[in-house]
């Protein structure tokens, strides 16, 4: 059996899988070229093949990503959802970092650091108009739209900040200890209406693109704010713009925007209460990334060749 490893981040950790492994090949390519030749004959498939690659891989029967979200393989690569290849994808490597970020987050909206970025830069101390418009986090309601690990992993930390926490899933899930409901998704109404914090983690897929809209954001409270780690496609641009800009909504943060990189004459860098990153809620310190994204490969493969069932597995149909 042939095992093909793409990302050369990950030739530091494939010593030891070949010891614990020793009846499989593993072969970590050094270049495209090599790739290509080496995917004819590959078994299973660490990373992201091109289109060329995939077409030319007449033995591959599974294939690992390095994401949680699927348009790395589904955008370059569409005739992989109408094959019999197994997708798997590493969902969960980055949900306790993205956990933490939407957090930060929230944080950051709840104490006005934007606020207090600009006063330093202005050189202005306003303590008094400050007082006026910091929260206190404890007594909120956070609303996560999309009850997965990145999901679970933001509902605790926001329980241990003493917060209500409510959520809605397009699948059914089960509950867990830190969450009061898990809705069904045509209960977003309602989740929008009650929460001073709405936090998506949903994947994005075509059933979700700009699920958030002009209607949606005039379901919040005008107190409310937008917390998004997952996709920049599941809201609507120039919506969002224009529901912070007039009050309809007090502020959002996000770490991901449609398109990427983020084009400069975009309406939303100028948006007021409006906090941006570039899409590395994710990401911490890239050793542990890569060991996490790496785990979740190295669990597959034992999987994989004990002839059990795999973590991770994509739906094709839905790209999630």
């Amino acid at each position: 059996m042939k095992v093909l490893v793409l990302p050369d981040w990950a030739a530091q950790f494939c010593d030891a899988l070949r010891t614990r492994h020793p009846q499989i090949e593993l072969v970590v390519s050094t270049s495209e070229a090599e790739a290509t030749e080496q995917i004819r004959d590959a078994e299973a498939l660490f990373g992201y093949p091109t289109s060329h690659q995939f077409d030319s891989a007449s033995d591959l029967k599974w294939i690992q990503t390095l994401d949680a979200g699927m348009e790395g393989l589904f955008g370059p690569v569409p005739q992989v959802a109408d094959g019999d290849v197994t997708v798997t994808n590493a969902r969960g490597a980055g949900a306790p970092m993205i956990g933490e970020h939407a957090l930060a987050m929230m944080l950051a909206l709840a104490r006005q650091f934007p606020r207090f970025w600009q006063d330093k830069a202005d050189r202005r101390w306003d303590q008094g108009g400050a007082l006026e418009e910091v929260e206190y986090l404890g007594d909120k309601t956070a609303g996560i739209i999309g009850f997965g690990k990145s999901g679970r992993e933001t509902a605790w930390r926001c329980k241990a900040m003493g917060m209500r926490v409510i959520a809605v899933d397009r699948e059914p899930v089960d509950g867990d200890p830190t969450v009061e409901f898990v809705w069904p998704l045509d209960r977003l109404p309602d989740l929008l209406k009650e929460s001073d914090y709405v936090v998506v983690t949903a994947p994005y897929s075509e059933a979700n693109a700009q699920m958030l809209g002009k209607n949606e954001f005039g379901m919040m409270r005008r107190s409310a704010r937008l917390v998004v780690t997952s996709r920049g496609r599941v809201f609507d641009n120039a919506a969002l713009a224009e529901a912070l800009r007039s009050g309809v909504i007090a502020g959002a943060a996000l770490d991901s925007v449609d398109p990427e990189p983020h084009p400069p004459d975009s309406e939303l860098w100028d948006v007021p209460n409006l906090i941006i990153t570039p899409h590395i809620a994710g990401n911490a310190e890239k050793i542990l990334l890569d060991r996490r994204t790496f785990e979740i490969f190295e669990e597959n493969l034992a999987r994989y060749i004990g002839g059990q069932p795999l973590i991770n597995v994509v739906d094709k149909a839905k790209q999630y």
